[in-house]
């Protein structure tokens, strides 16, 4: 069996998002989404598309609040998936 065809939404989440329960996570799928997004592995990005599909990481990446997605990766993958990127959300502090 290929590594990742072992992965669960729920080993994903523990992975990717390791401050929350992956219960928790799930209720919104998108955070684990942008996490892989940003700093996951092939495999990792392969298995979650199994379950959750490319449009999800796409509505994912589009609607990302600042600090979601590091610059770099917003550029990455707005190309991968021939989306005109938006300007990079920026945080503000009052």
């Amino acid at each position: 069996m290929v590594a990742w065809m072992e992965r669960t939404p729920e080993s994903l989440a523990a992975a990717y998002v390791w401050w929350r329960k992956p219960a928790e996570t799930l209720c919104d799928p998108a955070v684990v989404l942008r996490q892989i997004l940003k700093m996951g592995t092939p495999p990792d990005y392969r298995a979650a598309c199994r379950f959750w599909g490319e449009d999800a990481f796409r509505r994912a990446l589009v609607t990302a609040p600042p600090g979601a997605i590091d610059e770099r990766s917003w550029v990455f993958w707005h190309r991968v998936y021939g989306i005109e990127p938006a300007p990079f959300p920026q945080r503000r502090f009052a």
